[in-house]
């Protein structure tokens, strides 16, 4: 019985396997490898938009106020707290202080340390929301550039506004400011790295070796090196 059954399968199987190469066959050999799309409409990258990638590349790296944006806000806060052993009035920076300080918080006290941990707590939920929600618009269409203006304004805003922090009791104006800072600067980077492969792809450069893949002048695989080439040479000069 077992042997009829397999000789019932294996005609099937051939035929199966025919037509799988048959079809195989039939497909360009544009086809047999995969090679990122390019939309006709997509403008080709000039110079100038080149260098404004690098030099915004250079500027969002994190390093300015928004690098000590926490440690202003929790100096503030822990010259504002006072010693729970002494109670409020006393110095957290006093000589014959217990070491503990804490600050005014929701009808109680909450330890400055506390309140750090509940910012940088409070502001990766955001991003986290942020980014499994709206983050996909940085892939598709033109909208994330302009979310990345926004955000790169707010993110601006936020570090400029440190100025305004000149003494310990405006250290909860000095938590928004770093949680705003810290928020948006995150978003900067994810809808700033998502410019990136439009913006290689559309180099004259890569426009031409695409141009020649097409007419089939170089090989699939000589396109995907010189490609790579592009993408490495953007990369090395922006960082």
């Amino acid at each position: 019985m077992s042997t009829n059954l397999l000789e019932g399968t294996l005609p099937e199987l051939s035929k199966e396997s025919e037509k799988a190469g048959s079809v195989e066959e039939s497909l360009p050999v544009a086809q047999s490898g995969f090679v990122s799309s390019i939309s006709k409409d997509e403008p080709v990258v000039t110079r100038r938009e080149l260098w404004s990638y690098y030099l915004y590349y250079n500027g969002d790296n994190g390093v300015g106020p928004n690098g000590y944006a926490m440690t202003l806000f929790q100096s503030l806060a822990f010259a504002a707290g006072f010693d729970p052993v002494k109670g409020p009035g006393s110095s957290c920076s006093a000589a014959d202080a217990s070491g503990q300080c804490v600050l005014p918080w929701s009808g109680g006290t909450k330890s400055v340390s506390s309140v750090v941990l509940i910012a940088n707590g409070v502001s990766f939920a955001v991003m986290t929301l942020m980014f499994t929600t709206i983050g996909s618009a940085a892939d598709y269409g033109t909208f994330g550039r302009w979310l990345l203006f926004v955000i790169t304004v707010i993110c601006w805003a936020a570090q400029f506004g440190t100025i305004s922090l000149t003494a310990p009791s405006r250290w909860p104006l000095g938590m928004a400011l770093y949680m705003i800072g810290f928020i948006s600067y995150g978003a900067t980077l994810v809808f700033y790295a998502a410019a990136f492969p439009r913006l290689a792809r559309n180099t004259a450069h890569a426009r031409a070796l695409r141009a020649k893949y097409e007419s089939g002048e170089i090989s699939k695989e000589e396109y995907d090196l010189e490609e790579s080439m592009e993408k490495n040479r953007i990369s090395n000069i922006s960082t």
